[in-house]
Order: C-alpha cells, then structure tokens, then sequence
C-alpha cells in the first residue's frame, strides 16, 4: 500500500507542481516585460487566462503587481499541500495557519526554483548556440536578466567569462535557506 501512496504523492506533486510553475512564469513574464508573442507565451495565457481573468475582477492590481495571478499561485501551492496531506493521512495536523504557511514557502520556493532554471537554461545556450533564438531561451532570458545585469555592472567579466550567474545562484542557494526553509518552520 506504500508504494500506492509514493505513486499518488509523487503524480500529485508533480501535476501541481507544473501548474504552479506555469503561473509564475505569467507573474514574473509579466513583472519583466517578456514578450508573450511566442509559443510559450501564448501557451501560459491560454491555460492560465481562465483562472486570472475572473480572479482580476475581484482582485485588481496594486502599482506594477498583479495580485490575481499571486493569489493564484497562492491557491495552487496551497491545494497541492491540501491534497498531499489528504494522500498521507495528515491533513487533520495542520490548522489553517500552517497550510497557509506552507502555500506561502512552496511559492516562493518554487520562484526561486524558477530563477535558477532560467539561469541555467541562460548558461547552457551560451555553450550550445550563443546567439540563437528559442522561445525557452527567450523567456528564460527575459526572466533571468533582471537579476543578471546588477552583479553584471557590480563584478566585471574576467577574461571573457561572465561570473554573475554563480554569484546569483549562490545568492539565490542562499535565499532558499534564510528564507524557504523558516517558513516550512512554521508549518512544523
């Protein structure tokens, strides 16, 4: 029966998992001003529009935040956490405090996730085909950039090699620990 229960958290957490990923590529594609006009971007507003746009009505946007496609993120972190929970027999030891907790550190998490993906699909095409165009390493770029072009201006290239992406990754490594990791604390 364990092995029911691996195969359901695991399908679970990955099916969320996915949904969640696709909603802050919205958020953070919309943050950067990424271009939507390609496959990938197109793919993000059709699967998500019908969530975000009756979302938008309740929840209008502060400044430059869109707070429907947060809260989106919100509610899908935190029913991943519910139904996993449910899948184990554990939901009972959670108040809602805690879920709430949860869905707030697997957001983030996921972010930062999200971060160091594009940084790493950024790096492995400048190996591969520097100057080509992909639609991933559009959006990989557009979301990557705004946290690149800081340490850029901060720590020079040194004979040719761009050494921003390792400072982000450990800052980003970092962030996981100092922030991520207190908050699935709380939970506990």
């Amino acid at each position: 029966m364990p092995y029911l229960q691996n195969a359901s958290t695991f399908l679970v957490g990955a099916l969320f998992s996915f949904a969640l990923y696709v909603v802050l590529l919205r958020f953070w594609m919309q943050w950067v001003r990424a271009d939507f006009r390609n496959e990938i971007g197109q793919f993000i507003i059709s699967v998500t529009n019908p969530l975000v746009l009756p979302l938008r009505r309740l929840l209008p946007s502060i400044g430059v935040i869109d707070t429907a496609t947060v809260v989106l993120a919100l509610i899908v972190s935190l029913l991943k956490y519910c139904v996993l929970l449910l899948i184990v027999g554990a939901i009972g030891q959670y108040s809602i405090p805690k879920l709430l907790s949860l869905a707030l550190a697997g957001t983030v998490e996921a972010t930062i996730y999200l971060f160091i993906g594009a940084i790493f699909i950024g790096i492995i095409a400048s190996w591969i085909s520097p100057n080509s165009y992909n639609p991933v390493l559009n959006v990989a770029r557009s979301i990557s950039e705004p946290l690149l072009a800081p340490v850029r201006n901060l720590i020079p290239a040194f004979g040719g090699l761009d050494f921003s992406p390792i400072v982000v990754l450990l800052f980003l490594q970092f962030s996981l620990r100092l922030i991520v990791a207190p908050l699935y604390g709380l939970a506990l």
